[in-house]
């Protein structure tokens, strides 16, 4: 099997997990976050690693476009839909939370690394600050802006 068909086996891996372990209701209610926080995110950091020449992907065969993989955006997307719908609702806990995605998200980094289908000047620090940011920034995010999508009255979000 070519090394460039991990990246699909990975995200439907993904995407399997996250139609068993979310309800439909929730992923739909979840999903623009994913695309935004997830995906999107993720392509912002892949750019900016390919450019700076920190890190970037290889051995992605037809599956990406100037080093970003297009199938990583999709694992990120669910990635993160589960991650928001794990989200507990307690401020103390958030932080648990947070450091548990950032260790996942690097166990995961480093597979990548090891398997070869990524490469990166840094095994450990660069990641763990990347993901830290990361996973404080969409927790913030989804915090701040999840009453604008759960709340669909008008009046809520423009009181005036």
């Amino acid at each position: 099997m070519p090394i460039f068909l991990l990246h699909p086996f990975y995200a439907a891996t993904f995407i399997l997990l996250l139609i068993v372990i979310v309800p439909k209701k929730d992923i739909q209610r979840l999903s623009l976050f994913g695309v935004v926080l997830g995906g999107m995110m993720d392509s912002i950091v892949h750019a900016f690693g390919y450019f700076t020449g920190l890190f970037s992907w290889t051995n992605f065969g037809p599956f990406g476009f100037i080093g970003v993989h297009l199938f990583a955006n999709i694992a990120w997307t669910a990635f993160f839909i589960i991650y928001l719908y794990y989200l507990p609702r307690q401020r103390p806990f958030y932080y648990i939370s947070i450091a548990a995605g950032v260790f996942a998200s690097i166990l995961y980094y480093n597979l990548l690394l090891d398997i070869g289908i990524f490469k990166a000047s840094s095994r450990l620090i660069l990641p763990l600050i990347g993901f830290t940011v990361w996973f404080f920034v969409a927790t913030w995010a989804f915090l701040k802006w999840s009453h604008f999508v759960e709340d669909k009255s008008r009046e809520k979000m423009y009181p005036y």
